[in-house]
């Protein structure tokens, strides 16, 4: 008979030892180590986060992270490659500890994830929260959008990016990949 695997809770999880120099979520209840990420996934990322911080500047409506843990649940803490975090979440001054529940807008980079994680990825996004995930594809160089009524849309070349809850946001997709 197989033994069961143990499932961690996010704050056991936060208080195992990390070995230097490896990124770590947990999901589900089980410790994932993040694979690394190449030049190509970290130009998309840094382009992203460039382009929501440009408009993010006049507009003042939170802030940009990269590389941030949020607790999606009990036992999921999840990496975002980049998100905007409204201001009303953001506690003055700054705490310990990771943020509950997810951003309002969540960008996933893919890289290495299989069309099953990414999915995971995107419906615990919208699950905790976030009123819409981007899902950028740097090998095809498009944008899919997913908001929480289920649907999506998927945008590439010279089309533009709009999110309606963001009042002025336009970017042309062309922009989130450039420099491949």
């Amino acid at each position: 008979m197989a033994a069961a695997a143990t499932t961690l809770t996010l704050k056991e999880f936060l208080a195992l030892p990390k070995q230097e120099g490896l990124r770590y979520e947990l999901v589900a209840g089980e410790v994932v180590t993040m694979g690394n990420a190449g030049q190509r996934h970290e130009r998309v990322k840094a382009n992203t986060a460039e382009i929501f911080t440009v408009y993010n500047h006049s507009h003042r409506l939170g802030k940009v992270y990269s590389e941030t843990m949020f607790q999606l649940g009990e036992a999921e803490g999840r990496i975002l490659d980049v998100c905007l975090l409204l201001k009303e979440r953001i506690p003055e001054p700054a705490e310990e500890g990771i943020y509950q529940g997810a951003p309002a807008l969540a960008v996933e980079v893919v890289s290495s994830e299989s069309a099953a994680e990414l999915e995971r990825k995107v419906e615990s996004y919208l699950a905790h929260g976030s009123r819409a995930v981007l899902v950028l594809y740097p090998d095809a160089r498009t944008v899919r959008v997913y908001d929480p009524s289920g649907a999506s849309r998927l945008l590439r070349g010279d089309q533009v990016l709009q999110i309606e809850w963001l009042p002025g946001f336009s970017a042309p997709v062309a922009g989130f990949f450039e420099g491949l």
